[in-house]
């Protein structure tokens, strides 16, 4: 069957455009106005699919073997919104270190959360634990839905069969955001994906790891939950959706089908790990401390006195790199199927060349004995949604400890908060701000600059 491109070429040649967009498909330009069409009988629906754009669900369904598949043109982030609300009332059970698009979707949907916290490993937050699930089970049986990211932001992965089937057992829903593990399973090297070890409803973005544009996302679930998803995808995804994003997404399926792709992708980006490996200061995190890792995530601990945007700003100013986040103690570069032993080559020289530059340079003392980015669980105090019933004022966030916070304060990427609304602020949370502005990490505060937090009261 022809791809969705083929058929925006075919069909944008044939019909007369008396209707939106209103570009016209005339406009000039270098971008593909020639390819802007609308939902209509001819290019179908996509909240209600029965032609091209249901063929081409299917195939992403046939691809990473899910019962069935959704493509999302708003991002994982409408994904994650959907299944939320599609999930019902009850309450959930979550990683506290998920995206903060499920905090919104949780707050939205006025549901009451009860919080894990995965343990740590060499400052990385680590894998929830099949045990940590079994027991905020039993503690809390009012909870129906379990939400958990894997892999995280750093790569690393969970137990997703053993928790699934302790999800089965308790009558939970487990929803798991797998925005960055579109690739998985796709080559040896790379973890099984949660769409078949057993997840409910599985939410991966297509443009992190794979070759599609910017917004291109997908959803998959079990067939019991396709008219709930159906009916909720209109509510967080746009009424129009672009035909460009969607056939980039179809490219991108019809690319990856095979896997041919991902075994020579494998190989060099093992050949690159065993080099990166030697380096004599940065140290690569090896996914060891794991339950499961991606590798192709590169994640570079820092040395003391050298913050990880100490180093990415001399891989970006010195050598024209641009990492995917820093951190106070670390740095996180992606790989993809789409890189080349030409682009691991370049990498491998600027960071060799970073490693020696660091081990002299004169580093800024506020960024030396850095609190390492682990994930603590703040006193909830509030349900985040209960906060909109109290008055909000603002005050300095070094006079903010103890308050109850009103607002969400995160590191972006990786967009994880590190404060949401209802939950006390803590003694040291001034000392946090004050260090990851030291280090070049600035923290981002709902209402403004860090100098001021909305709390209740």
């Amino acid at each position: 069957m022809p791809s969705l491109l083929s058929f925006l070429k075919s069909y944008t040649k044939s019909f007369l455009p008396m209707h939106m967009p209103g570009g016209k498909r005339l406009f000039r330009s270098d971008l593909p106005y020639q390819w802007d069409v609308t939902d209509l009988e001819a290019t179908d629906d996509l909240y209600r699919p029965s032609g091209v754009l249901k063929e081409l669900q299917d195939r992403a369904a046939a691809v990473w073997g899910a019962d069935c598949s959704f493509l999302l043109v708003n991002g994982s982030t409408s994904g994650i919104l959907s299944a939320v609300r599609a999930t019902g009332d009850g309450d959930i059970l979550a990683a506290r270190n998920s995206h903060k698009s499920f905090f919104n979707a949780a707050e939205l949907c006025r549901r009451k959360t009860f919080f894990l916290c995965p343990e740590s490993a060499q400052g990385i937050p680590g894998s929830i634990e099949p045990t940590q699930i079994r027991s905020a089970l039993q503690a809390h049986p009012s909870v129906t839905t379990v939400f958990l990211t894997s892999p995280t932001y750093e790569g690393v992965v969970s137990d997703i069969a053993s928790i699934a089937e302790i999800c089965r057992e308790a009558g939970a829903t487990l929803i798991v955001d797998e925005a960055h593990g579109a690739h998985f399973g796709f080559a040896s090297v790379f973890p099984e994906s949660a769409v078949t070890l057993g997840a409910d409803i599985v939410i991966q973005s297509l443009h992190k790891t794979l070759p599609a544009l910017t917004q291109t996302a997908v959803l998959h679930c079990r067939s019991e939950w396709f008219e709930r998803i159906s009916r909720e995808l209109p509510v967080f995804q746009t009424s129009s959706p672009s035909y460009i994003l969607l056939a980039s997404a179809d490219e991108c399926i019809r690319y990856i089908s095979d896997g041919s792709h991902f075994e020579e992708y494998a190989e060099r980006l093992s050949g690159l790990r065993a080099k990166l490996a030697k380096l004599n200061h940065l140290k690569l995190l090896d996914g060891s401390h794991f339950y499961g890792y991606d590798p192709g995530k590169l994640v570079f601990l820092t040395p003391s006195g050298a913050s990880g945007a100490d180093c990415a700003n001399l891989l970006r100013n010195r050598f024209g790199i641009e990492t995917e986040m820093s951190l106070p103690r670390y740095f996180l570069a992606m790989t993809s199927v789409c890189d080349t032993e030409e682009t691991f080559s370049r990498f491998l020289d600027a960071v060799r060349a970073t490693d020696d530059l660091i081990a002299c340079a004169d580093h800024r003392p506020e960024s030396t004995d850095l609190p390492r980015y682990v994930f603590s669980l703040p006193e909830k105090v509030l349900e985040s949604f209960e906060v909109r019933n109290f008055r909000m004022n603002i005050c300095s966030y070094k006079d903010s400890p103890n308050r109850i916070s009103a607002e969400y304060v995160w590191a972006y990427p990786p967009g994880i908060p590190i404060l949401i609304p209802g939950e006390r602020i803590p003694e040291n949370f001034p000392e946090t701000v004050s260090r990851f502005a030291a280090a070049g990490c600035p923290l981002r505060f709902a209402f403004g600059a860090y100098d001021g937090i909305a709390v209740c009261g």
